[in-house]
């Protein structure tokens, strides 16, 4: 309806990037990483993990948006693989496993490594499906997906050694902060294709059934492989969280650097974060009774943001 102010934010060469790199040293900040030796080594769970989020994903978005796109529009699968080229969710999967009563180590090191990989597979999944290698600069990206992504977690977490004790008064502001971040993503994203869109909602039906798909699809894959691989279910509450969930922040930097031509390149994006937060917020009663409680989970109060973090 208003989508002047959100074009204005997309033009500017700094205020996307500016706000993931704040939205992801913020995530490092909150991040316990404590705990990760535990899971480091438990590759039978955080693999197939990684392949979901890396392989199938894109395979899968690849094929949706082939069966889904309007005959010749160009944008669509461009669209479609921005967002399934994204590593797993930064906070709401470990947050979502905390309140389900799941494995909560395994979730944050799956959020790491698939984190952490992003800078090298994203580009790599992108330049495969949507470009040829003339036309696409694929060290470019690299690099500055390293600035900002890695960087601002990194600088988070040295941070949080340093100030974590001190900042306990100001600890709710910190975390509700991300929300406003993603709230102005979405903004955004809409905003630069609120013309096209109202031209044709078709095209946003069909990106929301690509979206609603791939989702429910990465879902059930993560059960089934979980299931076979004998694991117990607060691993396996873990595996479907983790590797069905895709990032928002860094998607918005990626498609506002390489692919801001596209009008549409922010639309999948939004609509699979808010879908995906909405059906697994609503599966975490059903995991809560497949796993175990004890006193520690029971003494625990955790609450859930948007791209949450996990309150004391």
């Amino acid at each position: 309806m208003v989508p002047d102010i959100g074009l204005a934010l997309k033009k500017t060469d700094w205020v996307i990037p500016a706000f993931v790199g704040i939205m992801l040293g913020i995530a490092g900040f909150t991040m316990d990483t404590s705990s990760l030796v535990k899971q480091a080594t438990n590759f039978r769970a955080v693999v197939p993990v990684l392949v979901s989020i890396y392989i199938f994903s894109p395979l899968a978005a690849y094929g949706l948006a082939k069966l889904l796109a309007p005959v010749g529009n160009q944008d669509f699968l461009p669209a479609m693989m921005i967002m399934a080229a994204q590593a797993g969710s930064l906070a709401s999967a470990i947050a979502l496993t905390m309140m389900s009563g799941g494995n909560r180590e395994l979730a944050l090191i799956c959020t790491v490594m698939s984190n952490g990989l992003t800078f090298l597979l994203t580009p790599f999944i992108l330049h495969l499906s949507v470009r040829s290698q003339e036309d696409f600069p694929v060290a470019e990206l690299m690099q500055r997906m390293v600035c900002v992504v890695l960087v601002p977690i990194i600088l988070g977490q040295l941070l949080r050694h340093c100030l974590w004790d001190k900042t306990k008064s100001i600890r709710a502001f910190i975390r509700i902060f991300p929300q406003f971040i993603i709230l102005m993503f979405v903004y955004i994203g809409f905003a630069s294709g609120s013309e096209k869109l109202q031209e044709d909602f078709n095209i946003v039906l069909r990106f929301l059934a690509a979206c609603v798909l791939l989702h429910l699809l990465l879902l059930g894959l993560n059960t089934l492989i979980s299931g076979l691989l004998g694991l117990k279910w607060p691993e396996r509450t873990a595996m479907i969280l983790c590797g069905s969930q895709k990032t928002l922040p860094n998607g918005m930097d990626v498609w506002k650097k390489s692919f801001g031509e596209n009008e549409y390149g922010a639309v999948p994006l939004v609509l699979y974060h808010l879908f995906q937060l909405l059906v697994d917020t609503l599966l975490v009663p059903k995991f809560e009774q497949k796993n175990p409680t004890s006193e520690d989970s029971m003494s625990e109060s955790v609450a859930i943001n948007c791209h949450g973090n996990v309150k004391d």
